[in-house]
């Protein structure tokens, strides 16, 4: 039985996250970038076998595109970022809630790898201020449901 329990916790943490960015990707559809990247690649070739007048105008055109290409990263990461931490919190809370172990163990632990995942997505653009607040606002999160939620399941254990 515990083992079933185990495995049916580790079982949510692992598909929550998916779920989540899956979700992310199926109702925000991003443009597709491969053309943009093989077009980048083909002016990148074309520089390097071009004289030199016609190398600044296709340095030009591969940069503009490269630029184009960080600022749809950016946004997707950010779309991520802004739902999957809020997503991730949400349901660490709703799993300290669960009576069920493995129901409430395996939420809280999707919660967790949720937001960190959402995190990950966005973390190089995050600046040092706001890394700190994230990682503050988690470690509240964590420290309330360890100190309040489990300290209630406890007592109510002894009774």
């Amino acid at each position: 039985m515990l083992a079933r329990k185990i495995i049916l916790g580790f079982g949510f943490a692992v598909v929550l996250p998916l779920l989540v960015h899956y979700g992310i990707d199926a109702f925000h559809s991003a443009p597709d970038r491969s053309g943009l990247q093989s077009e980048i690649a083909r002016l990148s070739a074309r520089e390097r076998d071009a004289a030199d007048a016609e190398k600044e105008s296709l340095r030009a055109q591969r940069e503009r595109l490269e630029a184009s290409s960080r600022s749809f990263a950016r946004t997707e990461s950010r779309i991520h970022f802004f739902v999957g931490a809020p997503i991730g919190i949400a349901v660490t809370l709703v799993g300290s809630l669960v009576r069920a172990q493995a129901i409430g163990g395996g939420l809280m632990l999707g919660g967790i790898f949720t937001f960190t995942g959402g995190c990950f997505y966005y973390w190089d653009d995050l600046p040092p201020v706001g890394r700190f607040g994230v990682l503050l606002l988690a470690f509240t999160v964590l420290l309330w449901v360890g100190y309040q939620r489990l300290a209630e399941l406890q007592s109510g254990e002894r009774s």
